[in-house]
């Protein structure tokens, strides 16, 4: 909702979905936030978690908020947005729904490299070029943060660029000492 949400403004009731990254109670309390500014109310959906449903209701004290533990059993779009569907009770409507579902990476070979990921599933790297544990491995973007944004992946891109560069440059002076020459390779 941070950089998103304006088509949604003046809505009249919201729902935040308590699951994945939204589990966490500091980050879901951010995001109702955020969210009020474009609605005059928000659910928070701990779809059937009672534990998470009671920490949540403890912890996120925004006017307007109120909490349902109900288990969701079906999302279905409808004329003023969405309908929720639960195991029990009557639906809920709502005019859209927030939710930043957890992710991972999803290709064999970073495991093949050898390099980690963090407890959110991302790859482990260090700002701020962004160099993995693994000499000579960068990872830049979505695989590599819990901010999916394009701007912040365009910024790790061309850091994990000048780290590759410089990487690449030592790997040649290094090169050139170990063989006896000397190389101008500038900064």
């Amino acid at each position: 909702m941070f950089t998103f949400g304006y088509e949604h403004r003046g809505a009249q009731h919201a729902g935040l979905l308590a699951d994945g990254a939204l589990s966490s109670p500091f980050h879901a309390s951010m995001v109702v936030g955020d969210t009020k500014k474009f609605a005059e109310r928000v659910t928070v959906y701990t779809n059937g978690d009672a534990a998470l449903h009671d920490t949540m209701a403890a912890q996120i004290k925004h006017s307007g908020v109120s909490f349902d533990r109900r288990r969701i059993a079906r999302i279905q779009r409808s004329d003023k947005g969405l309908t929720l569907d639960f195991e029990e009770g009557s639906p809920g409507e709502i005019e859209f729904l927030v939710h930043q579902p957890s992710t991972h990476v999803d290709l064999p070979f970073f495991a093949q490299l050898g390099v980690s990921v963090d407890e959110r599933g991302d790859i482990r790297t260090t700002p701020p070029f962004y160099q993995t544990e693994i000499t000579g491995v960068f990872a830049a973007g979505d695989c590599a943060s819990p901010f999916k944004i394009i701007p912040n992946a365009m910024l790790m891109g061309a850091n994990a660029g000048a780290g590759i560069a410089r990487s690449l440059a030592a790997d040649n002076l290094t090169r050139d000492v170990s063989l006896g020459t000397t190389s101008n390779l500038g900064g």
